[in-house]
């Protein structure tokens, strides 16, 4: 006997019933009967005689009855669904009528027909229908606030834009397009929208991973949302959807499974090979969907598009860059912009966290406790957040594990990729979704589209991947997802690959701007003054980055007298179609940014439909202490007084004639490399350009003549860093360096802007501490004091040049050039010296018949090799690309062009007491290195042992002896502090006999050596590494070079190079001089060697010497 209890509602879900599944070859084809069923649920219990519930009478929201049954049981209603479920799932409470998620549960009746037994006609019959019932069951019905608050469900203001852009473009065009949606804003309900608004017989949906097949097959299955919420009709099917996760083994397997379907969802690596065999695919689809369109390498892209000519192809992504940097193939007809979708609530601002930590093997524990510590604070206030730490590899990602299961054991961190077992993987979401964990370590990322809005925090540990696909990702917001806060990124800035992956982020779309709220914890000044220059532009709603601008250091100037600048002005010189952006006005810096479109007719043709365009970018800084107004634009047609006077007023006088060279004032052994004339002959005016060792000669002519200089430019020093500069009588003045970003040409124009108003500079007295090249018959009667290979060759990475001496090869790390000889007169010996195969080999400049000639003189022959396994005679190249030569008296020669000190410079005394003394006692002053075994005696070792001998507040960090060929030094030393890294160079030289004395020659070298070494300064990365290089070539013999600190210590200092300031400091150590005895000569060559090193990279300079 069976009774039957009063009916109870209860809270479940009831999974889903299929018309259609089964597999061909691996592959699942399904369609849906009715979806997973969720709500209320009317149940009626049926109990047996010993009171034992037997079944259930289930009624669904629809209104229709299901009968549950346990396992082994059968019903003898043949035309009432049944759902079993095992005897030990078997509801037994309020709790237990979630079957949808339950293991075991499955459909007794109906049984789905088995879609490997299906016909062909059957099949193309199902298929047809479906499409067939999408006919008039579309409805745009868009999502919209009704008056008590309450949103009325519908299409989101996203998904209705790309809608209509969409059908609006296959109205015209069958040509391959892109929808960019930013992650959240519902692209997978646009690409279902669109397969029932269109009736899209044959669908083609291609997908980046294995995981999201699964979760966008399952969306088409389904039609997601759009049924529920009235966009499409109850009358029409459910798509026959097909997953390939196996290329069929053959065309009628492959034909077997696509004639039946209206939608196949797979890889584009299943795609492109199935398209490679046969026509099976690419005669099938009538339609093409490339989901996360920048996960498609270009190249394998323009392969399968081009097979898939006769389909019309659709892209959808979150961003239009792929991850090679190339923008996404095909017209962009839909972008919907980051900004927007923050506004209308689809995507949140996310908060960048910055670790700094310059040691890479804590670097992953910092980012670690910066996680948890977000992870806590974020738990605390409320929101059910959960991390996700992204790494590149397997290894790293379990070696991860391990750092977060020992931090933060109680959020009980899980592991997941893709070389674990389906079940492990499971488990780990399992716990993840339950909140058992809280903490995710994965390779990449979960895969876009991943469905879990709680990862709200992450932690990269790695940065080659799309940064603005995982702040997407992170930032999204789920409207059904209650609890969640604010996203937050934390990455280490220490690496300087998280900096330009930043970079790239601003580059991508300039929204990203207003929505990454970064953190400035750890920020240099520099990057603080950088950050405030730009948000000062706070009005604007930039299309452009503003970040990404990289003005070339240049202006026009202009003396202006007004009391205050209007920049809102500007708009008249712009019309609107010519006016792209801005303007962008930062009114604390008096800064304006404008960006105009120009479009010219093409100069090849009068053909009126085409048009050149050009982009120009206009900068304008009105300083109001000067009184100056600078214009920066790449359009160097004009000067731009228009724009002058309608900011400036009328009163604007551009600065321009002779009073424009007081720009000059201030460079350091400036050389002239081109400069224009101007002249009157016969009324007639002229101009001439002038180059190289022609300037000397021409710029005489014209200081005495009182010819006009046009313009000019050349190169040498100001404020201890190499420059190039140039300008013109017509009033510009230009670099070819490039500004880091806008506050730093604001700085530029100010330090221009105060020579300009300098009245007390003049023109004649900047001249005539100008370098002047010159061409000479002979070598000066100067002792040459050290010669260094041509600059070309040091700007090369100095691992890839070789040098070949007999049988034996080194990298230019490892040589050294010297000069052999220090005559007055002669040719200028030199040599090529390699400590690693005791090797020496001479050569010889002659100079003769208006050139100079290379002569090898002794030792084997060498040859050099800039371009594996291509050897050239160093003669040979020494002629093309000739080294410089150093003079005692300051004079530069390279080849027969000689760069003397202009007469103003060439007496300059060394100060006494720039000459230190120490107290020789135990040193032998005629031994110069302390070799491997750390000679006591030694002039360098006694240098050592005073700096490890320094108190605590001034150690250094590094003591490093690079005593050999190719040397930086014979001592390096460096210390760290806050902002600074000090770089002492310690150049020893033994004495030429055993008493001190006042002899030039014992200085010579060591004077020599000190100018040449002042360029490391330019060069400090490079000077890192290749003491880094030398460090591990000195292990691997069993020694170091190290007398304080660690490789590791050098690795360190390197990754940090980014946030520091560089101080070089150079001192010449020679116990053979003595202060009390100095000579004339010898302070000559110590004042030229001061100067020289003061003048370029700005470098203090001292003697050791003794007393």
């Amino acid at each position: 006997m069976v009774t039957r209890a009063m009916a109870q509602r209860f809270e479940g879900s009831l999974p889903e019933r299929f018309h259609l599944s089964g597999n061909i070859g691996g592959n699942m084809i399904q369609q849906l009967r009715v979806g997973a069923i969720r709500g209320g649920l009317e149940v009626e219990a049926e109990t047996d005689a010993r009171g034992r519930v037997v079944a259930f009478d289930v009624v669904v929201p629809s209104g229709e009855r299901i009968r549950v049954l346990p396992n082994g049981a059968n019903s003898e209603e043949a035309d009432t669904p049944v759902l079993v479920t095992p005897k030990s799932g078997f509801p037994r409470d309020e709790a237990g009528w979630d079957l949808a998620a339950r293991r075991g549960v499955r459909w007794q009746s109906p049984l789905p027909q088995a879609a490997d037994l299906v016909d062909t006609e059957a099949a193309r019959l199902r298929r047809d229908a479906a499409v067939l019932s999408w006919r008039d069951q579309f409805a745009f019905r868009e999502e919209e606030a009704l008056a008590d608050g309450v949103m009325s469900p519908g299409l989101r203001g996203p998904q209705i834009g790309a809608l209509h852009a969409v059908l609006a473009h296959w109205k015209v065009s069958e040509d391959p397009a892109t929808v960019v949606m930013p992650t959240g804003t519902g692209k997978t309900e646009t690409m279902l929208a669109l397969l029932v608004a269109q009736r899209i017989p044959r669908l083609l949906v291609v997908v980046p991973s294995d995981a999201l097949r699964g979760q966008i097959g399952h969306k088409f299955l389904t039609l997601g949302w759009l049924k529920e919420f009235r966009i499409v009709g109850e009358g029409a099917h459910l798509p026959v959807v097909g997953m390939l996760k196996e290329s069929p083994r053959s065309r009628e397997d492959a034909d077997r499974i696509l004639m039946q379907c209206n939608v196949v969802v797979t890889t584009m690596a299943i795609a492109n090979g199935m398209s490679l065999r046969d026509d099976a695919l690419t005669s099938w689809a009538s339609h093409v969907f490339i989901d996360e369109a920048h996960h498609v390498a270009a190249r394998t892209w323009d392969a399968f598009k081009a097979r898939m000519a006769t389909a019309r192809i659709l892209q959808f992504t979150a961003t239009p860059f792929r991850q090679d940097g190339k923008l996404v193939d095909g017209k962009i007809i839909f972008n919907y912009p980051l900004r927007r979708a923050q506004a209308e609530g689809y995507f949140r601002a996310v908060t960048f966290r910055a670790v700094k930590e310059f040691d890479p093997r804590r670097a992953d524990t910092a980012i670690c406790a910066a996680a948890i510590e977000v992870l806590d604070r974020d738990r605390a206030a409320g929101h059910d957040h959960l991390v996700m730490a992204r790494t590149d590899s397997v290894p790293a990602a379990e070696r991860l594990h391990a750092i977060y299961q020992q931090m933060a054991p109680k959020h009980r961190p899980v592991l997941l990729h893709s070389r674990q077992s389906a079940g492990a993987r499971q488990a780990g979401l399992a716990a993840l979704r339950s909140r058992a964990s809280r903490i995710v370590i994965c390779v990449d990322m979960l895969g876009e589209g991943f469905d879990l809005p709680a990862l709200k925090i992450a932690a990269l540990h790695d940065m080659h991947k799309s940064l603005a696909i995982t702040l997407q990702f992170t930032g999204r917001f789920t409207r059904s997802a209650y609890g969640i806060g604010d996203a937050t990124v934390i990455a280490n800035v220490a690496d300087a690959n998280v900096e330009q992956k930043l970079q790239d982020l601003y580059a991508e779309d300039a929204d990203w701007n207003e929505l990454l709220r970064k953190l400035s914890e750890g920020a240099t000044r520099r990057e603080v003054r950088r950050s405030d220059f730009v948000d000062g532009f706070r009005e604007a709603n930039p299309v452009i980055s503003l970040q990404n601008i990289f003005p070339k250091m240049s202006a026009v100037v202009f003396k202006t007298a007004c009391v205050a600048w209007q920049p809102d002005a500007i708009v008249e010189k712009f019309p609107a179609g010519r006016l792209y952006a801005g303007p962008y006005i930062n009114r604390e810096a008096r800064t304006l940014i404008v960006v105009a479109r120009d479009q010219l007719p093409v100069p090849w043709g009068d053909i009126r439909d085409l048009k050149e365009t050009f982009w120009h970018l206009y900068l304008l800084h009105w300083d109001a202490d000067s009184g100056l107004l600078f214009i920066n634009s790449s359009d160097n047609s004009s000067v731009h007084e228009d724009l002058a006077t309608v900011v400036a007023g009328d009163t604007a006088r551009l600065i321009r004639g002779e009073t424009i060279f007081r720009s000059m004032h201030g460079l350091n052994r400036f050389v002239i490399m081109s400069l224009g004339l101007r002249h009157l002959l016969n009324r007639n005016i002229q101009f001439s350009m002038h180059n190289g060792a022609d300037v000397g000669q021409a710029l005489a002519t014209a200081m005495r003549e009182n010819k006009a200089k046009s313009n000019l430019f050349g190169k040498g020093f100001e404020h201890g860093e190499p420059v190039t500069f140039g300008c013109s009588q017509k009033g510009r003045v230009w670099s070819h360096r490039i500004a880091y970003d806008l506050s730093d040409w604001v700085d530029w124009c100010h330090d221009v802007g105060a020579k300009l108003n300098d009245a007390t500079i003049a023109t004649e007295d900047v001249f005539r501490n100008v370098v002047i090249p010159r061409e000479v018959a002979e070598r000066p009667e100067s002792v040459a004091i050290a010669v260094e290979w041509h600059p070309e060759l040091l700007a090369r990475q100095h691992e890839r040049v070789l040098l070949q001496v007999g049988q034996h090869e080194a990298s230019l790390y490892d040589i050294s050039l010297a000069i052999s000889s220090h005559e007055l007169a002669g040719p200028v010996r030199f040599a090529m010296v390699i400590d690693e195969i005791n090797a020496v080999v001479e050569y010889e400049i002659r100079i003769a018949d208006g050139r100079a000639v290379f002569v090898h003189v002794s030792g084997p022959e060498g040859s050099i090799s800039t371009r594996r396994g291509v050897y050239r005679s160093l003669v040979e190249w020494f002629a093309e690309n000739p080294p410089t030569v150093y003079f005692a008296d300051g004079a530069l020669m390279v080849a027969n062009e000689l760069f003397p000190l202009p007469d103003a410079h060439r007496r300059v005394p060394f100060p006494l007491e720039r000459i230190l003394t120490w107290d020789w006692a135990g040193t032998n002053i005629r031994m110069e290195s302390q070799r491997d075994e750390r000679r006591p005696e030694s002039i360098q070792r006694k240098v050592i042992l005073a700096l490890l001998g320094e108190p605590a507040e001034t150690r250094f960090d590094v003591v490093f002896d690079d005593d050999g060929s190719g040397e930086i030094a014979d001592v390096v030393a460096l210390r760290v502090t806050e902002h600074t890294l000090l770089v002492r160079l310690y150049h020893c030289k033994f004495s030429s006999e055993d008493v001190a004395g006042a002899r030039v020659k014992d200085l010579y070298e060591v004077c020599g050596q000190a100018q040449r070494s002042v360029s490391w300064k330019g060069m400090i990365a490079r000077m890192l590494d290749r003491m880094r290089r030398r460090e591990v070539e000195r292990n691997q013999q069993g020694g170091t070079r190290l007398d304080l600190g660690e490789l590791a210590t050098l690795h360190d200092i390197a990754r940090r190079l980014n946030t520091l300031s560089v101080d070089l400091e150079i001192f010449a150590v020679q116990p053979g001089v003595s202060k009390q005895a100095v000579s004339q000569a010898q302070l000559a060559l110590l004042g030229v060697t001061e100067n020289y090193v003061r003048e370029t990279y700005d470098a203090p300079f001292w003697l050791i010497a003794n007393p």
